[in-house]
């Protein structure tokens, strides 16, 4: 029995040893204590806590509960939370303790009661939590808080999913939107729609790679405004190198973008005019110039513009009057600029326009001229008009030069050159370039002065009979506009319609046709004579404007017409790149009676496809084709085909340009019926044409 009493006993011992070395391992206080408030048992953690040695002896040394804690507390104990443990079977709460180094220490404990074999409470379980480093963390969060709230840059924090979780009062004071707005929502609200799906898929790719991205981006705040901002974003990865979170940053460039502004406005602006200055000159002149060297083909102007002599305005209305002129007139340039000029204000009354993408130096010219006009104009300081002789200085690049600097100094000495003709003008660096740009544009001014209503420039229809081959009997008539200038003489039609198709004049002209053959026609049919078909060319730019029906129709009616007396004759080189307004404005015109014929057939690339596409009547075969007839049989063979695919289309073919009887006598033999040229009659005014017709 005695044996067995000791391995009981052992065995007993064994298992409290093991809770004892469980209890020491938990990072927690545990304790007991007897009725008499004793400290029968405390644990490692608890021994740690109170500065208790890990060999203190309990039973020799005893220790008691009133020893750590201060008077209030103990009495709080005694009185109110032990008497609570008996009663209620357990207690719960922060209590500070004081450990025998004095150090306080706040702990989160728990009381139990353990029981006698009587049921009777024999002492108390104490099972504590230190909830310094909690504290501690409470206090460094509430920091990141105060932190994160207190900075100027807006902060995102999202989950992998690119949930928001958090956002700062940054975020808000940025964006508009409160946290209880956005949190749980992705940030694709914030988009602009100012960058394409490709922007934000290189920043996840980069996010997902790298962990990192930053850059500008655009997006809108939620009052609909849209801002720039500078962004940084890092993904934050857990333990098992998974993302976990994202952390963006940003701050609002809107303010610091409209500083940057406003220090480049007085750095490159002209205070008085608000053009750019000379280093604004300098620094565009030389960015262009750079890229016109990488391009072919690529040219630019450089216009000095002296807007007048400005030391009698200085000494009459003093230097605040002449500063008022100067705004003034840059302010009327400026109005006349196009996307392709930029102007600035060199010094004093010196102006510079910057033209880019020049391909023909008479544009240049027209828009110099226009500049004198435009100076020219009175301006009224203090009630009085003041007229100013502007001059104009013109260098191009890369002809005259292909350095800033020099173009500069080019267009300088142009101007003075100007200046020393007499003002009122402009001159081009090259003398000769100068005098060429003068006359043409002198040309131009007079043709448009030439096709206003009562003008008497000499401008004047010529016609060109159209025949029956067979019978040489007249089959109509093309109209040609020729111009017998009052001091030049004849001008050829080669030298002013192109000037007319590069100021856009040629609209006016084809209308000014148009309308003297109605006026031609009415004329003739009031005198009784037997009206034959008239044609007249129309340009593509005719073509695209949008009232061109109604335009041609109101004419027609005006002169009591029909519109089949008329027929409208477009080249093949106005269909270039068609478009389905200009079909339309066709279709309309031969609905409305109109006949419509294709010119110059043969010299363009897609002539089949305009036969199938276009409303045509008449077919007109080009001179190139007929010239070739009587000396190639290819072209015959060829010409053959083609009168009779024509013919099987049932279209009217007229032939161009027939000057020898051999010629006349091929297309008759292929089919052709219809012809002009110089073999039958030459353009002739219109007086000889009448005596071809026969009267009633």
């Amino acid at each position: 029995m005695m044996n067995l009493h000791l391995i009981g006993q052992s065995a007993v011992g064994n298992t409290m040893d093991r809770q004892q070395h469980i209890l020491d391992l938990t990072g927690d206080f545990v304790a007991s204590v007897n009725r008499e408030f004793g400290i029968e048992y405390i644990n490692h953690s608890g021994r740690t806590l109170l500065g208790i040695a890990v060999n203190h002896d309990l039973h020799a040394e005893p220790l008691y509960v009133p020893q750590f804690h201060d008077s209030a507390t103990w009495q709080r104990l005694a009185e109110d939370i032990f008497p609570q443990v008996v009663d209620q079977g357990q207690w719960s709460g922060q209590l500070t303790l004081h450990a025998l180094d004095g150090e306080t220490v706040p702990i989160l404990m728990k009381l139990l009661p353990y029981l006698d074999e009587t049921g009777e409470v024999s002492g108390f379980t104490a099972i504590g939590h230190d909830l310094r480093l909690r504290q501690a963390l409470q206090t460094q969060q509430a920091m990141a808080e105060r932190i994160l709230d207190s900075t100027i840059e807006g902060i995102m924090v999202t989950d992998s999913a690119a949930r928001i979780q958090r956002v700062n009062a940054a975020f808000t004071q940025i964006t508009g939107y409160q946290s209880d707005d956005v949190v749980g929502k992705t940030p694709k609200f914030l988009r602009s729609n100012h960058h394409q799906q490709s922007f934000y898929d290189l920043m996840n790719a980069s996010l997902q790679e790298s962990g990192r991205w930053q850059g500008e981006v655009w997006n809108r705040r939620k009052s609909g405004e849209l801002y720039l901002q500078w962004m940084s974003i890092s993904a934050l990865r857990d333990d098992r190198g998974c993302i976990s979170h994202f952390v963006s940053i940003f701050h609002d460039l809107t303010e610091m973008r409209a500083k940057e502004a406003e220090i480049e406005l007085l750095a490159f602006s002209d205070p008085l005019t608000g053009l750019g200055n000379r280093h604004k000159l300098n620094q565009a002149l030389k960015h262009q110039l750079k890229r016109d060297q990488q391009r072919s083909g690529a040219h630019l102007a450089l216009l000095c513009i002296d807007i007048g002599q400005l030391s009698p305005i200085n000494d009459r209305f003093g230097m605040k009057g002449g500063d008022e002129l100067i705004k003034c007139q840059a302010e009327r340039l400026n109005k006349r600029l196009g996307r392709d000029l930029h102007l600035y204000r060199l010094v004093g009354d010196e102006l510079v326009a910057l033209m880019v993408d020049i391909t023909d130096p008479a544009d240049v010219a027209r828009y110099a001229s226009d500049c004198i006009r435009q100076l020219q104009e009175p301006v009224f300081l203090n009630g009085e008009a003041i007229r100013m002789s502007p001059a104009i200085g013109i260098a191009l690049s890369p002809k005259d030069a292909t350095e800033s600097d020099v173009l500069l100094s080019n267009a300088q000495t142009a101007m003075l050159a100007a200046k020393q003709q007499g003002r009122d003008s402009y001159h081009f660096y090259d003398e000769a370039l100068s005098c060429e740009m003068r006359q043409r544009l002198m040309l131009e001014q007079q043709l448009r002065l030439a096709v206003k209503s009562g003008a008497s420039m000499g401008l004047e229809l010529y016609l060109q009979p159209k025949v029956h081959l067979g019978s040489r009997q007249l089959a109509g008539a093309e109209v040609l506009l020729r111009w017998q200038h009052p001091e030049k003489g004849m001008i050829s039609p080669a030298e002013f319609i192109p000037l007319a198709e590069e100021s856009r004049l040629i609209v006016h002209l084809d209308r000014w046709v148009f309308e003297h053959t109605c006026k031609l026609l009415s004329h003739w049919q009031q005198q009784g004579f037997v009206l034959p078909a008239l044609s007249i060319n129309l340009s593509a730019r005719q073509l695209q404007e949008p009232d061109l029906v109604e335009w041609c129709q109101a004419v027609i009616h005006e002169y009591g017409l029909s519109a089949s007396m008329i027929e409208l004759e477009i080249t093949e080189t106005a269909f270039i790149n068609l478009s389905d307004s200009v079909l339309d404005q066709l279709t309309t015109l031969r609905s409305a009676g109109f006949h419509l014929a294709l010119d110059d057939f043969g010299t363009g690339y897609s002539s089949l496809t305009y036969l199938r596409r276009l409303p045509l009547d008449v077919v007109k075969i080009d001179r190139s084709f007929v010239a070739d007839i009587s000396q190639d049989a290819r072209a015959t063979t060829l010409l053959r085909g083609v009168m009779q695919l024509l013919h099987e289309l049932d279209f009217s073919v007229v032939a161009e340009g027939i000057e020898t009887t051999e010629q006349a006598e091929l297309l008759q033999q292929i089919g052709c019926r219809l012809g002009q040229g110089f073999l039958y009659y030459r353009p002739m005014p219109i007086d000889e044409f009448v005596g071809l017709l026969d009267q009633k």
